[in-house]
């Protein structure tokens, strides 16, 4: 009985793992996968080793690329909105002296939406 659940447990997917990887005859195969694996993996780290800076310069340089083109973009439309309030205040200076030559009250302060009280 213990002989035909052994057989069984040695045929399903589990135990033909355990015994690929515990070194029944297709042992061999198995470490040379590892072996396989292990020299890729100091392939790369060698490759991060030699072009590791070359990439963070990169990422730097385009960080401080972005950087500088938002600031300079926020800059440009702040003179954008500053020459586009200037040309409102003296349409708007103009409108009070029109209004004013009529005979309105347009001061300064009703301007600002300031009520009298």
């Amino acid at each position: 009985m213990k002989s035909l659940h052994f057989n069984r447990a040695k045929k399903s997917l589990c135990g033909r793992t355990l015994r690929r990887l515990l070194g029944e005859e297709n042992g061999a195969v198995a470490m040379e996968y590892i072996v396989i694996a292990l020299l890729v993996a100091a392939a790369v780290v060698g490759l991060v080793m030699v072009f590791g800076g070359n990439i963070r310069n990169m990422f730097d340089k385009t960080n401080q690329t972005m950087t500088q083109s938002t600031v300079k973009g926020v800059e440009a439309v702040g003179t954008a909105n500053r020459t586009e309030q200037g040309k409102l205040a003296a349409q708007n200076d103009t409108a009070v002296s029109a209004g004013n030559k009529l005979g309105g009250d347009f001061s300064t302060d009703r301007q600002v939406g300031k009520v009298d009280e």
